[in-house]
Order: structure tokens, then C-alpha cells, then sequence
């Protein structure tokens, strides 16, 4: 549930891996599990070419937005916001999809997808990337650039499902199934037979019967948002984000400080490093953290301290 506007949160599942690997047969798939259980579907495509294929085959009880030109992860980034806004302001989805091109890096197009204008509203649920296991052997072949991106979808993802498993010997899908495990031990490794999956897709282990609780504490990547309702104060702000640990990847969003009046001030956060900057149009006090294995509640007593919640 959204503290600030009182509606139920939006689930938000991102597809990655590389071209050919499956990607828009396995969005089938969810969207018709997801349809039969009664769940309003929206989806969010990204492509690379002038013109959407794909989503002429997800049938028009579908909502649907597509992002042409262009990757998540680069020259349209600063779009998904918008896209994602008008999906869920038009919509209300119960969940939205967002299939990406082949060339997105799992973390940028996570990072594009966490707005701190939509977080309130958005509930990650988790990464699926798909590697292709012929693809996937012969990688050494690849370009340094393509063989690293293909290895970190799999290290950043929460579900690794694995396609074109018939066409590699049994030995050779066990090594896959080792070196994915090397770069992300947290990983779920599954299976695609024939372009369909063997097997109900789990999260960290989880499941839907416990209500989604055990599976997204187990998320390898994790986000959170904060709502501050209060001004914060600026030195007590800057000890904190300087005692942050190195789980923390990523800080986005906006705040009210006690020295800076209304205008709310843009923070960002990366690889230890803080940024501010004022903003002259009105954005909601939201902060996103993004990061591995993050420890939530203890982020959230931090942050209700310095917004006057807790002393």
C-alpha cells in the first residue's frame, strides 16, 4: 500500500538477457498466468529499432508502452519515468513487465526504473534474465564489452532461466550452471524446455503463499523509498549518508533540507559519493536506495531520526 496516496502498489517484474534468448515468449507466458489469475497486466518494451513488434502480440487487453530507438540504459533513461507514470496513472496495473533490449545492463535499467516520482507507487519484485546456453559457452568469442555485459545480467539477477539447453551436451549445462553460480551464488537457476519454463518462476526461494514476504527479503538487488514529511537537518543528513556501508550502491532522489526552505535540493549517491544540487520545480521529498542485500529496516529507523520520527 502507497503511504501517500493510499492505493495498492504496483508489482514491477524487468526481463533481460540477450537478443534471441526468449525474452518476449517468456513475457507470454507470465502475461497469461498473470491474466488467468485475474492480475491487470501492463507491459513496458523497449526497443532497439524504429518500429514495435512485439507488442502487436500481447493482445489489447494488455496496456502497453513501448520505448523505440533507443536502450533503458542510455539515451532513453530519462523517458522510463514518464512511461512508467502514464502506465500506472492511466492503468492502476496490478503488475507491469518491462521487457528490455538485449543491450541493457540489469543495474541501469533497475536504477531508470526506480524514479523517486514513481517509487511510492512501484514494488520491485525482482530481475529475469535469460541466458541462451549455446550463447553462453561460447562467450569467450564475444567482444570484451559483450562477454562482461552478458556475464553481469546473470550476476545481477534474481532468476536465471536457461534456454536452448537441448542443443548443449549434459555436462556442459552442468558447467553453466556452475560459472553462472560463481558470479551470483543468491541466483535461482531454472530452466526453459522448448521456449517454456519447466518449472513456476520463485524468487529467493519464496513463494506466493507466504504473500511475496520470504521471497522479496531473499532479492539479491534490493530497493527501498522514503517519504520525509518533515525538513531534514543537513549535517545530521550528511553523517548519515558518510556511514552508509558498501551495500549501498545507488541514492536517488529529492529533499527538503532546514537551511534550504521549500526548495527541495536533488541528492544522488554512487560509489561513496554524495551530490547535491537545488531544483526549482516541485518534486515529492522521496529518497530510493538501491542496493545488495540491503538492510531495510535499518536504512528506515536511520531515515525516520533525521526526519524527526524517531529520537
Amino acid at each position: 500500500m502507497c503511504e501517500r496516496c493510499g492505493e495498492m502498489k504496483t508489482d514491477l517484474y524487468i526481463i533481460g538477457g540477450f537478443l534471441g534468448s526468449g525474452k518476449t515468449t517468456l513475457l507470454m507466458q507470465l502475461l497469461d498466468k498473470e491474466k488467468k489469475a485475474g492480475r491487470k497486466v501492463a507491459v513496458l518494451m523497449n526497443e532497439i529499432g524504429s518500429m514495435s513488434v512485439d507488442s502487436a502480440m500481447l493482445g489489447e487487453d494488455t496496456a502497453v508502452r513501448d520505448m523505440l530507438n533507443g536502450c533503458i540504459c542510455c539515451t532513453i533513461k530519462d523517458e522510463i519515468e514518464v512511461e512508467l507514470l502514464t502506465l500506472y496513472k492511466e492503468h492502476h496495473p496490478d503488475v507491469i513487465y518491462i521487457e528490455t533490449t538485449g543491450a541493457a545492463h540489469p543495474m541501469e535499467v533497475l536504477d531508470a526504473c526506480t524514479s523517486p516520482v514513481i517509487a511510492m507507487q512501484i514494488n520491485v519484485k525482482g530481475i529475469i534474465t535469460l541466458v541462451d546456453c549455446a550463447r553462453w559457452m561460447e562467450r569467450n568469442r564475444l567482444p570484451i564489452a559483450h562477454r562482461k555485459l552478458m556475464e553481469d545480467q546473470a550476476r545481477w539477477s534474481d532468476v536465471v532461466a536457461l534456454t536452448k539447453k537441448d542443443v548443449v551436451p549434459i555436462e556442459a549445462l552442468a558447467k553453466i550452471k556452475e560459472e553462472i553460480r560463481s558470479l551470483n551464488e543468491k541466483v535461482v537457476l531454472q530452466e526453459m524446455v522448448f521456449g517454456k519454463m519447466d518449472e513456476e518462476i520463485v524468487f529467493g526461494g519464496g513463494s506466493d503463499s507466504d504473500g511475496g514476504h520470504h521471497a522479496h527479503h531473499h532479492l539479491h538487488v534490493r530497493t527501498m523509498a522514503y517519504e520525509f514529511t518533515n525538513h531534514v537537518p543537513r549535517a545530521e543528513f550528511t553523517k548519515w549518508v558518510a556511514s552508509l556501508p558498501d551495500s549501498v550502491l545507488r541514492i536517488k532522489g529529492f529533499v527538503k533540507f532546514e537551511d534550504s526552505g521549500e526548495r527541495p535540493e536533488l541528492f544522488q549517491y554512487a560509489y561513496g559519493v554524495p551530490f547535491f544540487q537545488p531544483q526549482p520545480l516541485k518534486r515529492p521529498p522521496v529518497i530510493v536506495v538501491i542496493g545488495d542485500e540491503l538492510n531495510t529496516e535499518q536504512l528506515q529507523q536511520g531515515l525516520e531520526r533525521l526526519d524527526g520520527k524517531r529520537f
